[in-house]
């Protein structure tokens, strides 16, 4: 991304539609929107680049095969993969006195720093030490090599939960308010590029290297896969020591406490808040079982590379399609009518798994595609209403801050953060014991028809969930900017049909059949 052409393709979107970037000069702030666009520009590459590594870091250690096969080659219960599905929601209840250092201190970059280099760090060894009590102690260390492995993957998550409100707030005050959508859709587009080769690398080195059976080998490819991801994440944190900083201003005394405090007095924001908590809620009772139940050969029985697909893959390519839409949708339309069509439409996903067996297994890849694209929607939405409240000005009219005068910085990222974070772990957790206490349940409605189990009761109380947090808390979210959300479907529907159009013509362009069209890529 340091040629100019890689600078070109990422910056096409940045360049707002119809008003030209600040030059500086009276009244700017020492933001880098404020500067000349240079300083933009070169911040917003800074940002772009470092989350190409960090996607690999976040996917290899993170997401799909990876884990699940660590704890289970471990020797963990269902239970305790409801406890690591709950532990990163645990971790990030820290963001509240984290975000009281920031505003008692305004040091959003020493903060953001020191909380992620530790974070991505102890992943070194988090993947030597219970692999090590393994091999020194035997399989009679695997319970203790279960539990510290859990409290350090808390203790990794509290490092993230620490840097990331000092991230959001910075954030908030280096990328232009009117770019947002578009910047970080774009931004997660480049992080896809990066996850979809490691996800099957991933898979395929489990297989070959993880003989099935041998748990000692797969464990050891895992330590290794973990290891690797470190180096890349390091990397994606190093890369903003050379973004500059924005300076904030320390809060003490009663001002310290009024920032704390206004986002609790704030309604529609609790509304929000409660909303995609209710959904986080919901979604946590899958996150780490449609994994497990892939790998499960009394279920599903698929192997890791064939996993890492269906749950990472093929959904990564969805959302990568999907994420300018979103975008653009939420720049254009208003947050609350995308967060309607996402949420309705996570309902049906999730009744979808109950009728997944080792003879449909297309439906999962379609299941996993649509939750991707769906949850990024909200996610979108859920990240973009914060970042508006948690920067140094004014709230944009139509935002959850309602008419309030000044925002509340890192305060709203973290009051956002213990709200969705305890619905995810108390979600977690009751996913946990949900399938601890069924885990011998079966239920056979007819001969020759699917056996349900745990899972599928996970599965639906998940689908009943998500449908309870649209009826009961989107009608009282108030955004008098946004558009109904019939004309924000046919919007995003023209508007996916354009891109689709788009990167069909891409091979045609490459050869010289067809030019460019620059009156379009404006409009888009």
């Amino acid at each position: 991304m340091g040629s100019a052409a890689g600078r070109a393709l990422v910056l096409s979107s940045y360049r707002p539609r119809s008003e030209p970037l600040p030059l500086g000069g009276p009244g700017a702030t020492g933001r880098p929107q404020d500067g000349n666009y240079g300083a933009l520009r070169r911040s917003l590459e800074l940002i772009t680049l470092g989350w190409f590594f960090g996607s690999v870091w976040q996917t290899a250690a993170l997401s799909g095969s990876p884990l699940t096969v660590f704890v289970k080659g471990l020797g963990g219960t269902p239970f305790q993969f409801g406890v690591l599905a709950a532990l990163p929601y645990v971790a990030s209840l820290l963001s509240l006195p984290a975000s009281l250092l920031i505003e008692r201190t305004g040091q959003r970059k020493k903060i953001f720093l020191g909380g992620l280099y530790f974070q991505r760090l102890l992943w070194f060894p988090i993947a030597l030490v219970p692999l090590w009590m393994l091999t020194h102690y035997g399989a009679g260390a695997a319970d203790e090599a279960v539990k510290i492995f859990l409290m350090l993957i808390f203790v990794m998550h509290a490092g993230g939960a620490i840097g990331g409100p000092a991230w959001v707030s910075w954030m908030a005050d280096v990328v232009p308010d009117r770019l947002r959508g578009k910047y970080f859709s774009r931004r997660r587009q480049w992080g896809v590029i990066s996850a979809i080769p490691t996800a099957l690398f991933a898979g395929w080195l489990l297989d070959q290297r993880g003989a099935a059976g041998d748990t000692t080998a797969a464990l050891r490819w895992c330590a290794i896969l973990f290891m690797c991801a470190a180096v890349f994440g390091v990397t994606d944190i190093h890369l903003f020591r050379y973004l500059a900083d924005v300076p904030k201003a320390p809060q003490r005394g009663f001002g310290l406490l009024k920032a704390l405090g206004e986002p609790l007095r704030n309604r529609q924001f609790l509304w929000f808040a409660s909303f995609v908590g209710t959904l986080t809620f919901a979604v946590a009772f899958m996150q780490q079982f449609t994994t497990l139940y892939l790998l499960d050969r009394t279920k599903v029985g698929v192997g890791n590379a064939m996993t890492q697909m269906i749950v990472l893959v093929v959904p990564m390519a969805a959302q990568f399609l999907m994420l300018p839409v979103w975008g653009t949708a939420v720049d254009r339309m208003g947050k609350k009518p995308v967060l309607a069509l996402a949420g309705l439409g996570l309902v049906p996903v999730a009744l979808g798994w109950c009728l997944l067996g080792p003879h449909n297994l297309w439906l999962a890849f379609v299941l996993s595609a649509a939750q991707m694209v769906l949850w990024t929607g909200v996610d979108i939405a859920n990240f973009n209403a914060v970042l508006e409240l948690a920067g140094s000005g004014d709230p944009q009219p139509g935002s959850p801050a309602g008419n309030s005068r000044a925002c509340g910085g890192s305060a709203y990222v973290a009051i956002n953060s213990v709200i969705i974070n305890l619905a995810g772990c108390l979600g977690g957790l009751a996913a946990g014991l949900i399938a601890q206490s069924l885990s011998t349940w079966e239920w056979a409605p007819a001969a020759g028809l699917k056996h349900f189990s745990f899972y599928d009761v996970l599965f639906a109380l998940s689908a009943f969930l998500r449908l309870a947090a649209v009826a009961v808390f989107l009608p009282f979210i108030i955004e008098p900017s946004a558009r109904p959300t019939v004309e924000t479907l046919r919007f995003m529907t023209i508007n996916l049909r354009r891109h689709l159009s788009t990167a069909a013509s891409q091979p045609l362009r490459l050869v010289g059949l067809r030019k460019p069209v620059e009156t379009y890529a404006r409009a888009a």
